[in-house]
């Protein structure tokens, strides 16, 4: 095994935080495979290569002069690098790949998996499911590298943009490995460039018995769970489209048979709509492949699965460069201390509230819908508000359920250190509770910890009456945590013993589809 297998990280001072995320990511893939990676800053990169063989480069867009020192005085020494997403010449001159400018999908899904036709290295996966919407283009220098692996759509039509070159320096990938869809195939592809580096750090027969031990050992466990009469089961589907784009009723049947409840479907938001909207701005998803909403809702009609339409209701994410604008001519806009303009909405502007619950209005009022998920329903973190902030949340609160009549639900997704939350976005859900302005708090207790879980769920029951309206969230495939199918069950039989009314799983992706949800309906579901 490798003494010391070096994950070098790049901190793009413009988004810090997702670049040492997405290492994160690969560091957890590779410690899956038994093999040993760490996370370094740029800053330490010169030191930190001294002893490595292998180096993963996240966020190098543009190197430094520096750094490109440091690079080529490791390649010297013999050193491989894998690159993500680069549009740096001189790292490409140094690769023996030429980058070729940045592109944005022509349409949606138009890079959703990489398929690979090489042979090498030994446990390449012959395809991995991801959906990329932006690439730094590259291609191989003659008679300096190949390319091992193409973008295809979601039909399986191969494009001709590559998604991963091979060179004799090591391995560059036109976008970056994101924690969605086929992260095993992931670890495992990771794991192969590492044996191809050094085949005594990993090899596939090693990795097909863990995996087979794995597999029988979680089965063994799930068999040993009994269900709950009258638990919900919930799943957020953040991307709006189901598992299956274009083909809602395959993702129900995989949602039915799966003991799903209750689905929380995100096709709206402040600054978006994937379905036929008067009110807010219809996105490239409802112009492209038709009205999301009414697609899901048809497909659930007497599957028995509740379909709540999902609303991200003080944020503008997903708005188009026009909307932010014309968000921000308003006056719409909250700003940080520094006065910088984000992307969220004033909860304290009457024609703020005004337009978002016009939204709720017309979604609560579609045929099948169950009821309205309310999220972003908070302050901005860190941008300037006025005091008793949280009473113009909860004001929007009131004024919703006024809208969503029972016996549909309005329900919100809240963060969940409460009374903490109040103070930090003005999110006074127990008062939403106790004044019945939502049938169900929906807290996102995204940990892998059990401690801080328990903690979570001990200050959120202080009475039944609000364990018994709340659903608690669980991040299986969370920025904040990467849970596999023990762990989620541990964490829905914890909040049973508090009382809870029942769980809600985030996301609707591939990993839950296939690593998660055919163990929870063995046993505990």
């Amino acid at each position: 095994m490798l003494k010391s297998l070096l994950i070098a990280v790049s901190i793009v001072a413009h988004e810090p935080g997702y670049y040492t995320s997405l290492a994160n990511h690969i560091q957890r893939w590779l410690k899956g495979e038994n093999v040993a990676a760490s996370v370094v800053p740029a800053s330490q990169m010169k030191s930190a290569l001294q002893s490595e063989k292998l180096a993963f480069l996240v966020g190098f867009e543009s190197p430094t002069a520096a750094e490109m020192a440091t690079l080529r005085e490791f390649r010297a020494r013999g050193g491989k690098l894998v690159v993500f997403h680069s549009a740096s010449a001189a790292l490409g001159e140094l690769m023996g790949v030429k980058p070729l400018g940045y592109a944005s999908a022509p349409y949606p899904g138009a890079w959703s998996r990489m398929v690979f036709s090489a042979k090498f290295p030994d446990g390449l996966p012959s395809s991995i499911a991801q959906t990329s919407t932006v690439l730094q283009r590259a291609a191989p220098v003659q008679g300096k590298g190949r390319v091992i692996a193409y973008w295809a759509d979601r039909s399986g039509k191969q494009s001709n943009e590559p998604a991963w070159i091979a060179t004799g320096a090591g391995f560059w990938m036109t976008h970056v490995l994101l924690a969605d869809g086929d992260e095993d195939l992931k670890a495992r592809f990771l794991g192969a460039i590492v044996g191809f580096i050094d085949p005594k750090a990993w090899s596939l027969s090693a990795h097909n018995a863990r995996e087979s031990a794995r597999a029988s050992s979680m089965r063994a466990y799930a068999l040993k769970q009994v269900p709950r009469k009258g638990e919900i089961h919930a799943t957020w589907d953040h991307s709006g489209c189901g598992l299956y784009p274009g083909n809602w009723p395959r993702t129900i049947r995989v949602l039915k048979e799966a003991r799903i409840t209750d689905l929380f479907v995100n096709v709206a938001g402040a600054g978006f709509a994937h379905y036929a909207s008067g009110v807010l701005p219809r996105s490239k998803t409802f112009s492209q492949e038709g009205d999301q909403l009414a697609a899901c809702v048809k497909a659930a009609a007497g599957s028995g699965i509740r379909i709540h339409a999902w609303l991200i209701s003080f944020s503008a994410t997903r708005g188009t460069p026009g909307v932010l604008a014309d968000f921000a001519k308003k006056g719409w806009r909250l700003k940080l201390k520094s006065g910088k303009l984000t992307e969220y909405l004033d909860p304290s502007n009457k024609e703020v509230r005004d337009y978002v619950l016009r939204a709720v209005a017309e979604l609560q009022a579609k045929s099948g819908v169950d009821g309205v998920h309310l999220d972003f329903v908070r302050w901005g973190e860190g941008t300037v508000r006025p005091k008793g902030a949280e009473n113009a949340v909860s004001k929007f609160v009131a004024d919703a359920r006024r809208i969503v009549a029972r016996p549909k639900w309005l329900t919100a997704a809240v963060y969940g250190k409460y009374p903490a939350c109040v103070a930090s976005v003005g999110q006074d859900w127990f008062s939403w509770l106790d004044m019945n302005f939502i049938d169900y708090a929906v807290p996102m207790d995204y940990t892998d910890s059990s401690m801080k879980f328990a903690e979570l769920l001990a200050l959120q029951s202080i009475g039944k009456s609000y364990a018994r309206r709340t659903i608690v969230g669980i991040g299986v495939t969370a920025n904040e945590s990467r849970l596999d199918a023990r762990q989620v069950i541990d964490q829905i039989s914890m909040t049973r013993k508090f009382g809870f009314a029942g769980n809600a799983l985030f996301d609707l992706d591939v990993t839950l589809e296939k690593q998660i949800l055919p163990y929870l309906k063995l046993g505990i579901w």
